[in-house]
């Protein structure tokens, strides 16, 4: 019975979808934390993609396949998003790449799209760098990456992946060092977690709480979500290795419609009436009506038409037709 304890990660990214949505319902603020575990796993995921399927050398076919498997969505989302609210819909909207650093997100969430368009972007450098160098060097790179990255969304207003680069690099890791921690790891890893966000609750203006005035942080939030995600880290590499059957690929490709579109239904609920606990409800489940019929109706005949024009898996090198 316990073992069920260790989430598969289809199951996992949906209950990281649905902790974004209940954060914006509640005063328990880990909605960003759940944000860097998607890109953990997006590390994960999308540099064995890079791998497996384009050989680690086509970049072009890559960049195509990893837009259109964020945009169709986001643009149907967004723009009806913008006629509901009466938004004006303008170029950076459209173009995604740089809507955090610009601002006036329709959705409210799409800050974060824009920083997993950016890792598309750097992944095969970060893949081709990251070869044959020892570990330690490696991280000390990224950490120096992300701390030049905070200086200049500190300094500039400019916010870029690298801020959160050793989130998706922690991902990067598990995935090219083939790293299971093992379930009694995991177990202890979970329990770290729940002490450590015991810990966190208790401290006064941690941020854990949504009350918590940003002006009187000492600390941008965003850091202290990577530090707090981190003793997780090894529960959800274990979940990685995980078997995952074809309902677990559904839960799991089911987090990006609901991610999307919770934000705008409950804003608009919002404006229509006090969030009492019905109205909560009554959002939880349009966002869920919603996220399904975009998901079977939209997102899964793109998708299939995505896959078929850009990733054939692809041949292999010379090198590895003959091993």
């Amino acid at each position: 019975m316990i073992s069920k304890l260790v989430l598969p990660p289809g199951a996992f990214r949906l209950l990281l979808a649905a902790a974004v949505l209940v954060s914006h319902l509640s005063r328990w603020n880990f909605g960003v934390l759940a944000v860097l575990l998607f890109f953990f796993l997006s590390g994960y995921w999308v540099s064995r993609i890079w791998t497996d399927k384009f050989a680690g050398n086509e970049i072009g076919r890559f960049y195509a396949s990893r837009y259109f498997r964020i945009i169709p969505l986001y643009l149907i989302v967004m723009l009806a998003a913008a006629w509901a609210t009466g938004a004006a819909v303008q170029p950076k909207h459209l173009a995604l790449l740089g809507l955090d650093t610009f601002r006036g997100d329709i959705i409210g969430v799409a800050w974060s799209l824009d920083i997993e368009l950016q890792f598309y972007i750097v992944l095969p450098l970060l893949m081709m760098v990251g070869l044959g160098a020892p570990r330690w060097v490696n991280a000390a790179i990224i950490m120096l990456v992300a701390v030049a990255g905070w200086f200049v969304a500190e300094r500039f207003g400019i916010r870029t992946v690298a801020q959160y680069l050793p989130a998706f690099a922690l991902g990067v890791f598990t995935q090219t060092a083939s790293w299971d921690p093992g379930r009694r790891a995991a177990f202890i890893s979970a329990g770290a977690f729940v002490a450590f966000t015991a810990i966190l609750a208790l401290i006064p203006g941690s941020g854990v709480f949504q009350n918590v005035d940003p002006a009187t942080r000492m600390i941008d939030f965003h850091i202290v979500c990577f530090f707090w995600m981190l003793p997780l880290v090894p529960y959800v590499a274990h979940s990685l290795g995980q078997p995952s059957d074809q309902v677990d690929r559904h839960l799991g490709n089911l987090s990006y419609p609901l991610y999307l579109v919770h934000f705008p239904t409950i804003m608009l609920i919002k404006a229509q009436m006090e969030m009492t606990p019905v109205a909560k409800l009554a959002a939880i489940a349009i966002s869920i009506v919603l996220s399904l019929a975009l998901y079977f109706l939209i997102d899964r005949p793109v998708d299939r038409l995505r896959v078929k024009l850009f990733e054939r898996r692809a041949a292999p090198k010379p090198s590895q037709a003959q091993a």
